[in-house]
């Protein structure tokens, strides 16, 4: 069956050695050790890892986060070897005041750009960028969109900096919703002349929500506000069907929920060590029971779980855990360096895992 190799990974602060003049980026520069060599070698470890996510196919579309810019992303690509990937140049750049960034790449014999949207959440600062693109399946003409992002961390504690991240969870339900619903005036419309199909094909649009949410699958953000739920019979089952026209107040407060296939895996392991993450605590002395942490997730609409046209094989999804980027009890082998000479160390991958899936068409 053709089908398309989704990947998503955060790349831990892959930045160049050259200094932002706008960003906090001091870390990442030749004076605080940040050398070409480190560099390099970070770049090259990446690369390996990439290349485990689908070791005996290819990517299809990969995205990716805490990356400083579009042309690292086409460096990674280049030493990985991946020259069937294309880069979705987004010419906004990054508002992150690190100067980190959301970034994808995709293969053009299958796939078709239609459109890339920027979007800003403005709090107290802006956040990092929520990247939307639309694509086209060459073969069979049909769209799905790709929305990723890079949710507000929790180090200033989790339950002080929840608001910012049920704020960005909101904006991006806003941004599904925009894509599964047509405006009440359409809607109307629609009911005048009793186009009931117009609005079922709508309500199945084709909408992948990926990320590094710094949230779980079961926290506020998730679940009340992004709309992302495990039970997947809410989701694709009769109840979530549009069989028949309501009044237009109806058709509006009626919620787009989302299932969240992260959720499918996290009891998989005996021990209860499953997550892309691992941490024990935060500066604030908030301490977790479970160290390990699903914070990358990814969480589709209805429309993946149709069985018609492209969909989403949820027995696919899956963390890369082995043992090259993982430690044998499944934490991530994070990056870590020491640029001083004769005390040189330069090794690891990420401290997130990566996230894959076959979308079938």
């Amino acid at each position: 069956m053709p089908h398309i190799n989704f990947a998503w990974w955060n790349l831990q602060n892959f930045f160049d050695t050259d200094d932002d003049p706008i960003s906090n980026d001091f870390s990442f520069t030749p004076e605080a050790g940040w050398t070409d060599e480190v560099f390099n070698i970070k770049k090259a470890n990446l690369a390996q890892g990439l290349n485990l996510i689908w070791p005996n196919e290819q990517i299809d579309l990969l995205t990716v986060c805490e990356i400083e810019k579009d042309t690292l992303l086409q460096d990674l690509l280049n030493e990985a070897g991946m020259n069937h990937l294309n880069v979705v140049f987004d010419a906004s750049g990054t508002s992150d005041l690190r100067g980190i960034d959301v970034a994808m790449a995709y293969n053009p014999a299958k796939l078709t750009v239609v459109s890339r949207t920027s979007h800003l959440v403005h709090l107290r600062y802006r956040t990092r960028d929520i990247f939307e693109v639309v694509f086209k399946i060459n073969a069979t003409g049909e769209e799905f969109v790709v929305i990723a992002s890079h949710w507000p961390s929790r180090s200033r504690g989790q339950y002080h900096s929840e608001p910012l991240r049920i704020a960005v969870a909101e904006h991006i339900a806003f941004l599904v919703e925009a894509h599964t619903k047509v405006d009440s005036t359409t809607y109307e419309t629609l009911q005048a002349t009793n186009d009931l199909a117009t609005i079922q094909k709508k309500w199945e649009s084709k909408v992948l929500v990926v990320g590094d949410f710094n949230d779980e699958p079961f926290d506020r953000s998730i679940i009340q506000h992004l709309k992302a739920s495990r039970d997947l019979d809410k989701v694709k089952g009769g109840t979530n069907d549009f069989d028949k026209f309501v009044h237009t107040y109806k058709y509006r407060a009626r919620e787009t929920f989302l299932y969240n296939l992260s959720t499918s895996i996290m009891n998989k392991s005996a021990s209860g060590n499953t997550g892309t993450y691992f941490l024990s605590g935060l500066f604030d002395g908030t301490v977790f029971t479970n160290r390990y942490q699903m914070l990358d997730q990814l969480v589709v609409s209805r429309g993946f779980l149709s069985g018609n046209g492209i969909t989403a094989e949820i027995d696919t999804f899956d963390i890369i855990d082995d043992n090259i980027l993982a430690t044998s009890s499944g934490r991530p082998r994070s990056f870590k360096y020491k640029s001083s000479k004769p005390n040189f160390v330069a090794n690891g991958y990420s401290d997130h895992l990566p996230l894959k899936l076959k979308l079938n068409y």
